[in-house]
């Protein structure tokens, strides 16, 4: 009996691990935002982006590989970016760690779309390889070309446009695979704080445990790949929606690959109430 009881505490503790280790791997983005507040511009104005690969409610940054950055004009032209590589310091370990700028001048009104394209990465955690394509919108002056479809190989299209919103809007979107509705599928959403955030300000549950679940949330598309979820602090979202798809080969070993398909989204502080002129 004795025996018994310490192989199911051992059982226990192995499964609590395991899953630990999986909303780990899972709290991994790539995350980038503009310089300055917001996602606003103005023609001929430069704007630059900062990258890094890692945690985006934490802040947490790892090493980062290059990916390929493209940006996804009104009219639905890709255009070059020019990249940069920098440093960023993790403040939770105290490193350097490999990032990237980016940077744009856009010429004319309309919805522009940073994209990219990331290279296969290995997630020891849980035995596979992601690879991620991920898009974020750059608002100038006209509303054109939002609700585009970008032809990246997982995508999330706006229903609801991604910028000039209050915090607590119910967001609405689809989730395609190749052109077509991803149903059933599971989608991730996290904030980015923009700040280091250490362990013991993180929300925790009533066992005094990070509470990952409130971190990263979770919805499921439906039948036709619509998504709805809600964001209910101001600043910059990340929606991710997931699909297994194949096989590939790492360091001799062959690992099923996951690909990602996000899309960022800006939400606004609500503005202040208007009131009324004396007397009316």
């Amino acid at each position: 009996m004795h025996q018994a009881r310490k192989w199911l505490k051992a059982t226990v503790m192995a499964a609590v691990a395991v899953l630990l280790l999986a909303a780990a791997a899972q709290a991994h983005f790539h995350t980038y935002w503009p310089k300055v507040e917001g996602c606003y511009g103005k023609p001929g104005e430069k704007v630059q982006w900062r990258y890094f690969w890692g945690h985006p409610f934490e802040m947490v940054v790892y090493d980062a590989q290059e990916p390929k950055f493209f940006i996804v004009t009104p009219e639905g032209q890709k255009a070059p970016v020019v990249v940069k590589e920098i440093k960023l310091k993790d403040l939770a370990s105290g490193q350097e760690r490999r990032a990237f700028e980016v940077e744009y001048q856009p010429a004319a009104p309309g919805d522009y779309y940073l994209c990219l394209e990331a290279p296969l990465y290995f997630i020891p955690e849980e035995k596979m390889l992601w690879q991620d394509f991920v898009k974020e919108p750059w608002h100038i002056m006209a509303e054109k070309g939002w609700d585009r479809k970008l032809g990246l190989e997982v995508e999330i299209v706006p229903l609801t446009r991604p910028y000039g919103w209050p915090a607590g809007v119910v967001f609405k979107a689809q989730a395609l695979f190749r052109g077509k509705p991803l149903k059933g599928a599971m989608v991730e959403v996290e904030k980015f704080n923009g700040f280091f955030v250490p362990p013991e300000e993180l929300p925790q549950d009533r066992f005094g445990e990070e509470n990952g679940p409130l971190i990263t949330r979770m919805v499921k598309t439906d039948s036709q790949g619509y998504l709805t979820c809600t964001l209910d602090s101001p600043g910059w979202w990340v929606i991710a929606v997931s699909r297994r798809h194949g096989r590939k080969t790492y360091e001799g070993k062959s690992y099923p690959v996951e690909k990602r398909g996000y899309l960022w989204v800006y939400v606004e502080p609500a503005p202040p109430a208007l009131i009324p002129p004396a007397g009316k």
